[in-house]
């Protein structure tokens, strides 16, 4: 623990990185007025269920009991409550990290909700015991809802927490689900700490200043022995007092093919980068990653017991790897081996939840306790592997160049084989050797190993689906029936989710599911899957469907593209502010072949079309053609890119509203017309 030695004054002189500064809005906790009642609705959304009125926080540095600083924050926020849909926002949650050796305290909380009755200002207390904790592993969570809320309601609330270390500052976002009118947060920061200040967002700032002021610290530092009482002394040095609000910030809407609403809400955060005592050389806080990954593998809740002769392991070695013949298939014994006997019960974890001993025992844990032990059972069959630390998609994209560690919440496994890399993932019951879940595919990874802590790239545009469905339709008139054969091929994240969906039912339930898909009664019958328990292949699936049709109608119409078209533009909005993340690119073809019912002539036949997207980052093609009443088609979409930034988005929203519109195009059959004698 670090310790501040005592000087009776300590002083340090900085440059004044005083700014011009707009006036600042305060307000105070439970003055609240008629007046504040007067708006039914708000200029920054006038249809707004809840509008955050004000949210301020501050964080500074204190002395403590222990010879060094830590960290207060306080926060206050208003909001009105206009409209019953909005009554979620009445719920709060606060999370605190609390740990054996890191002990967050909530010392104050008050809450109170204001309602206007008969002229009057009328408050309704939070009462204590309507706060609810929750206790996790290393998350405590306050929890309550305010009282006595109605539509127009006025609620606030203001908190004040302790940080005992001197390493973190909280982040602050200054956008939120419900528009906000004024957003601020203070951060005062003594000379001693230096902080790399990141921010993001595309709202302007109201206040940007940083000044110049001096500060005055009480510190302790606890005697030797019980019998002596310690030292206090006062430490005056110069601090940074920063200061940013934003106004009228609208409220942030997660669109769709959006990673995770934390990459782009307006924020702000930060990390510990120097430590500057005086009479000591500067320490550098933002470790490398070669630091990081030599602690993490000395960790005993992360890397240590892969530095042990795990001998224990030997009997499941043994069984996985009996029919193996090389190192390729004993990793994909071992893997299988992981994967088939123990189940995940959390997705998101960056470190161990016991020893590895228990996990083998309990056979379930989170990702990194399955991951970790992968990777255990892998170096003691003697080959190379190493745990790689990611982010999710949906838990947001890390720093490249700040190790930030809580950026990470997953945990992988890569092998080294026969001068090949290859990334497994043991937590998903019906995932293939170095296939991963389309979650992990958002940015970059760390390999942690004590030679070189690798940057690896999971990116979604590196991914590619391929999809195929051949269809063979054949008219039975005489029992007034189409039959048509589907044999369809899914990809490696599709194959993953119908086997998930067979595996959890069954292939009759997932056939009565598939059936309610087409937009007409249909009979599904022939059901047979392919590849369905090998892994490592797409699943392919053969089915029968029987359409109903009156072969004494004159008109027939029919749409060639009997299954996954797309009926919908997934972009309807005339413009996007943020960019288009799908989790994968893909190339989906569609082939058909029919014979045209006897008595019936094509009447109508869509056109052939080509388009392409911005060259060649996508193309679409629909090409059809009728030969002696025999229709051949084949319709494909191909993605060659995933990520889109915003001023792509009109022309991928113009392809796709093309392709809306021609996948919605009917061939139309015409009865004959019987030739007279």
């Amino acid at each position: 623990m670090k310790s501040f030695k005592i000087w009776p004054v300590f002083v340090c002189c900085l440059l004044s990185m005083a700014f011009a500064q707009q006036r600042r809005i305060q307000l105070k906790f439970g003055h609240i007025t008629t007046d504040d009642f007067m708006p039914t609705q708000y200029k920054i959304d006038s249809a707004a269920d809840a509008v955050i009125l004000y949210n301020a926080g501050s964080s500074s540095y204190v002395g403590n009991s222990n010879g060094f600083f830590s960290v207060i924050y306080e926060q206050y926020s208003r909001m009105r409550l206009m409209h019953k849909n909005g009554f979620d926002a009445a719920i709060i949650i606060i999370p605190l990290y609390i740990s054996n050796d890191y002990q967050t305290k909530l010392v104050s909380l008050e809450a109170s909700t204001f309602n206007l009755e008969n002229g009057q200002v009328v408050e309704t207390k939070l009462d204590k015991s309507a706060l609810f904790t929750e206790v996790g592993k290393d998350i405590t969570t306050y929890k309550f809802t305010y009282p006595n809320i109605k539509e127009g309601s006025i609620v606030e609330f203001h908190i004040k927490v302790i940080l005992p270390g001197y390493s973190f500052m909280p982040d602050w976002d200054f956008q939120k689900k419900y528009p906000v009118l004024y957003s601020e947060y203070e951060v005062n920061v003594p000379y001693f700490f230096n902080y790399a200040i990141i921010k993001q967002g595309l709202q302007n700032y109201y206040i940007d200043t940083a000044t110049e002021v001096r500060e005055r610290y009480y510190i302790h530092e606890n005697g030797k022995s019980a019998a002596e009482s310690g030292n206090t002394g006062a430490v005056s040095t110069q601090a940074i007092k920063h200061i940013w609000a934003m106004k009228d910030v609208p409220a942030f809407h997660p669109q769709l093919y959006m990673t995770s609403s934390g990459n782009y809400v307006s924020a702000i955060q930060f990390q510990l980068s120097e430590i500057r005592m005086p009479e000591e050389n500067v320490e550098k806080v933002a470790q490398s990653w070669f630091q990081i990954s030599e602690k993490l593998l000395k960790d005993s809740d992360f890397g240590l017991e892969l530095n042990y002769n795990n001998i224990w392991l030997k009997d499941d070695i043994k069984t996985a790897t009996a029919n193996a013949t090389n190192d390729l298939e004993k990793a994909q014994g071992i893997f299988a081996f992981v994967r088939d006997h123990y189940s995940c019960n959390d997705y998101s974890s960056r470190f161990l939840s016991a020893p590895l001993k228990k996990i083998a025992q309990s056979k379930k844990g989170n990702v990194a306790d399955l991951n970790i032990l992968l990777t255990a059972m892998l170096k003691q069959a003697g080959l190379e592997a190493y745990p790689v630390i990611l982010s999710t998609r949906d838990h947001g994209k890390v720093l490249q160049n700040y190790p930030v560690m809580r950026k990470f919440n997953y945990v992988i496994t890569r092998v080294f084989i026969n001068d090949e890399a290859y990334y497994l993932d043991a937590t998903r019951p019906n995932l293939g050797f170095n296939h991963l879940p389309a979650d992990c595919y958002n940015g970059f990874a760390r390999v942690i190993n004590d030679k070189e802590p690798l940057l690896i790239s999971f990116d979604a545009d590196s991914v590619k689906e391929y999809q195929m469905d051949i269809v063979h339709m054949q008219p039975d008139v005489a029992n007034k029936a189409l039959n048509v054969v589907f044999n369809k091929s899914f990809g490696n994240f599709e194959s993953q989710d119908v086997r998930n969906e067979i595996t959890a039912t069954s292939i009759d339930a997932y056939t009565k599911k598939l059936q309610k898909q087409f937009n007409e009664p249909v009979q599904i019958k022939d059901m047979h899957a392919d590849n369905l328990k090998d892994l490592d292949e797409p699943l392919k699936l053969q089915y029968t469907a029987v359409f109903s049709f009156n072969p004494d109608d004159d008109l027939i119409y029919l749409n060639p593209i009997l299954q996954d078209k797309i009926t919908d533009n997934p972009f309807k909005a005339e413009s996007r502010t943020f960019p288009v993340e799908m989790p994968n690119c893909f190339n989906s073809t569609y082939l058909l072949d029919m014979d045209v019912p006897e008595g019936y002539v094509v009447d109508e036949l869509p056109k052939s079309a080509r388009v392409q997207l911005s060259g060649k980052e996508g193309s679409f093609e629909y090409l059809i053609v009728n030969k002696n009443n025999h229709i051949q088609m084949r319709c494909r979409l191909a993605l060659n890119k995933a990520n889109f930034d915003p001023d792509e988005y009109s022309t991928l929203r113009d392809f796709y509203a093309f392709i809306v519109q021609k996948e919605s195009e009917q061939i139309v059959l015409k009865k004959k017309v019987a030739t007279k004698p």
